[in-house]
């Protein structure tokens, strides 16, 4: 029967509330329906209602909430924290929810203030609206009252040109279809309010969702039943000193999952174009960074190198030796990602195996394969265990045998054309209608489960997919915005779109620089444009150039090749320089990237933070008007330019408290506090709106002490307290220092030094020290113990002002007397690589000579 709201009242508070019992269309009374409410983590509530008539409640076949064995992942509730009122009323920590148990209608309610959190005005159920669902399901309609003044963060990664997604209206199968979304739009049922709760719908189905101030309405196609889980800050929250968002979004991810720490290798340069078409090509390419000493720590593949789809194997007569081929940019320092597609064809070589045991998503009620397309391609079912294995031996079998292990899923949504799509699909885990939005989460789990079975673990490999779901990072998935357009407009939209996706729970994501339709590297919009997308990618998640660029030579019997899009073949003079000033910051950034994404991965707090949520207490970081500019980390502040020819850019700085100040990267200098607007000169295409956060008061290096290495025959000199030697005092062993953060001042001896034909201003030089790896700090000169000595940061960190968090391993303290000479290393980069921040020959406020090499 279908079912119907009867009636809506206003309650005291403004907010739409229904009081009667759910009815069907004919009158008739159907009965209470099956309500159940769990804890379900820390300050956290899991609210579920079945129709009237099912026998049961029953978890949905495919969900966003952690289950099963991940179960354990969840952190346990504390004890005492959990009260019951009765069966539908849960007390959980700081969140109060009652149902009412003859509507079904839930209200939500911090317990430490008595905000009224969320109150529920309408549930709806009625007959799925396809076919073939399981036995019991519902379509499900939930109404919430809105809130006047709430802002809305997360849903997933829409351009819609704000961060702040009140109103928002999204049917949920449009985000799969490319011929609406272009690969650039993801739809996560996940938000988190200001008015300081979070929300999550936990439904894989199609649907839809409806955010306005005055209502929320959520929809889901085929559906067990209405299923979403509720969390808010806890009582001990102190709203002066966190972000109300971090409690929310920590608890989100701990109900969903956690994701794992991206791989080193990941957090630096990727390099990708639409196509390299041979080995040949790509090693050129390859050997082309190396040899302008430009960082890079990843090449790509992309797609048709196969024969045909489905093959998930190089074609050999363009990439005849793959072991070679990976073996070469190993030995350059260079991973390998190859593109992955989810598609079966007639011709492939694993067609045999996925028809034969039902490998492939068919059309409902289909008696043999159907087209995904209309064309060839076929459609493979990941929400099937075997498929899952089947696609992984295929992976292995083609590119894991040679150690490839850095995938790039493409048409991960699955990609398909047309609304006809919705609710046509039989997968093994249900219909598209009841299970699609989570068809991406399986696909990612079959790598994720196929690598830890040959013992690679999640913090080893890399997966790129075009699309996500709640929960995907869980399998090590990162995001890329999708086949999105080359101009000013776009490059304004991915700023906003990166913070969205950020609040959605999302590790890691990418643009494609550039971006990739269009893009001609002769017009000059487009050589600005590079370098300001560069100066945007630089400070994402994942640094990341791709694009299809227009020429090419023609194409041979490796197929088309497009135009060129390596960075010396997109820009020249000064735009090339401001390119390659991005890519070398970038490279110092690595490590600073890595921690900050250890903090993602452990707490759910992300890399890339809105200005509200790093700056909750800031009245004027609140605001669509800072929603262009955003935190990377804790320290740096970054207000991509993003109109053409600007030559001013504005950018809000927040206040800071007295012992830190704000510095504009491009000449160090101090801005003070914050607390203001700034109009910076963005004239010179190589400079833009970049801060960072600095101490005000240097921290001493006059307690600094030397020691006598017996087993390194060494002097080691350590700069904090707690350096001790490893075997204990005294005993042989490397010294090794924990902690060991601060900050020196020196300043230049000579007025505008002259290095390698350049002049560069005299400013106060800082050196920031950071330690958060056990690494040796030792000496790189054997010399008996006495004032001689030097040190080199072996696995440490040494910065020549700041880049907070940069790494610079080719950073010497040195002295001999009054003779000053440069220390050198075996393997150091380029003395240009380092002197371009403008020091050389800075004396410390203690006997040690410093030289940035």
């Amino acid at each position: 029967p279908t079912l119907h709201r009867t009636s809506r009242t206003m309650n005291s508070v403004g907010r739409l509330a229904t009081f009667v019992a759910i009815q069907a269309v004919s009158g008739a009374t159907l009965g209470a329906p099956l309500i159940q409410v769990d804890p379900f983590a820390p300050d956290s509530i899991r609210i579920r209602v079945a129709p009237p008539g099912t026998p049961s409640i029953a978890d949905p076949p495919l969900q966003a909430l952690l289950t099963g064995d991940d179960l354990s992942l969840v952190p346990p509730v504390p004890a005492g924290a959990v009260a019951r009122g009765s069966p539908t009323e849960l007390t959980n920590g700081n969140l109060k929810v009652v149902v009412d148990p003859a509507t079904g209608f839930l209200e939500a309610t911090r317990v430490s203030d008595g905000t009224p959190l969320l109150t529920q005005t309408a549930l709806v159920f009625g007959e799925p609206d396809v076919p073939a669902t399981r036995p019991h399901s519902a379509s499900v309609t939930a109404t919430f009252g809105g809130t006047a003044g709430e802002r809305i963060y997360g849903l997933g990664e829409h351009r819609t040109g704000v961060v702040n997604q009140m109103p928002y209206t999204k049917r949920f199968a449009d985000s799969q279809d490319y011929g609406k979304s272009h690969g650039s739009d993801v739809s996560i049922p996940w938000y988190a309010s200001s008015v300081g709760y979070g929300f999550l719908w936990n439904s894989a189905g199609y649907g839809s969702v409806s955010i306005t101030e005055k209502e929320i309405t959520w929809t889901t196609n085929a559906s067990l039943g209405f299923d979403v889980w509720i969390t808010t800050t806890p009582a001990s929250f102190d709203a002066a000193t966190t972000s109300p968002y971090a409690p929310l979004l920590s608890n989100y991810v701990d109900a969903v999952g956690h994701a794992s720490t991206m791989p080193y290798y990941s957090t630096g340069f990727i390099q990708c174009k639409d196509r390299y078409r041979n080995q040949s090509q790509l090693l050129d390419v390859a050997r082309g960074y190396v040899e302008r000493q430009l960082p890079i720590s990843v090449i790509v593949i992309d797609w048709k190198h196969w024969v045909a789809q489905g093959d998930w194997h190089f074609n050999p007569a363009c990439w005849p030796d793959p072991q070679g081929m990976f073996d070469e940019l190993q030995r350059m320092g260079i991973e390998l990602m190859v593109t992955f597609w989810p598609f079966q064809s007639t011709g492939s070589r694993h067609w045999d195996e996925f028809t034969s045991n039902g490998y492939l998503a068919n059309v409902i009620n289909a008696t043999k394969p159907t087209s995904y397309d209309g064309g060839n391609q076929y459609l493979v079912d990941q929400t099937n265990p075997a498929t899952r294995k089947a696609v992984f031996n295929g992976f292995m079998e083609g590119y894991g045998t040679y150690g490839i292990k850095t995938i790039w899923i493409d048409a991960a949504e699955p990609e398909h054309n047309g609304a006809s799509m919705e609710g046509t699909w039989k997968l093994q885990a249900g219909t598209d209608a009841e299970v699609g939005e989570a068809w991406v989460t399986q696909h990612a789990r079959s790598f994720h489960d196929g690598f830890a079975s040959v013992n690679i673990s999640a913090s080893d490999y890399f997966i790129l997919p075009r699309h996500a779901w709640v929960g995907s990072w869980r399998y090590s998935a990162a995001l890329w915005s999708g086949d999105i357009v080359s101009t000013f407009d776009e490059l304004a939209l991915q700023v906003k779109v990166l913070q969205g996706v950020m609040m959605s729970g999302v590790a890691l994501w990418t643009t494609d620089i550039g971006g990739y339709e269009g893009g001609n590297p002769s017009d000059p919009v487009f050589q600005e444009l590079i370098v300001r997308w560069f100066q945007f990618g630089a400070f994402c998640p994942l640094f990341r150039l791709h694009g299809h660029r227009g020429g090419g030579p023609p194409s041979n019997e490796c197929g088309p090749t497009n135009g060129d899009n390596e960075v010396w073949n997109l820009a020249q003079g000064m735009h090339y320089q401001g390119i390659v000033t991005m890519m070398h910051l970038r490279e110092q950034l690595r490590e600073y990237v890595a921690q900050a994404n250890a903090e993602h991965a452990a707490t759910g707090f992300p890399i890339v933070r809105p200005m509200f949520l790093q700056y909750p207490n800031d009245p004027n970081c609140q605001g669509l008007d800072v929603e262009d500019q955003y935190m990377f980390g804790s320290d740096w502040l970054v207000a991509p330019v993003v109109t053409y020819q600007a030559t001013n850019r504005s950018v809000y700085l927040p206040k800071l408290n007295a012992s830190a100040e704000w510095v504009y990267y491009f000449n160090f200098s101090s801005v003070g506090q914050g607390g203001a607007r700034y109009d910076v000169d963005t004239t010179k295409i190589e400079e833009f709106p970049l801060f960072f956060i600095r101490p005000v008061t240097p921290v001493a290096l006059a307690n600094a002490t030397s020691f006598w290495s017996a087993e390194r025959s060494e002097q080691v000199l350590c700069l904090s307290a707690v350096c001790y030697q490893a075997n204990g005092p005294g005993q042989a062993g490397d010294y090794v220092a924990e902690s060991l953060e601060g900050r020196a001042i020196a300043t230049h001896p000579e007025e505008n030094p002259s290095v390698g034909g350049s002049t560069y201003p005299t400013v106060p030089l800082y050196l920031y020290f950071s330690k958060t790896h056990n690494d040796n700090i030792v000496s790189t000169k054997a010399t008996p113990p006495d004032d001689t000595y030097s040190i080199a940061f072996d696995g440490g960190y040494a910065f020549a002002s700041p880049p907070p968090g940069s790494r610079m391993l080719q950073y010497f303290l040195k002295t001999n007397g009054s003779s000053w000479d440069y220390a050198t290393v075996a393997n150091s980069a380029s003395a240009a690589d380092f002197l371009g921040k403008g020091y050389s020959n800075v004396t410390l406020d203690f006997p040690i000579r410093a030289y940035v090499l």
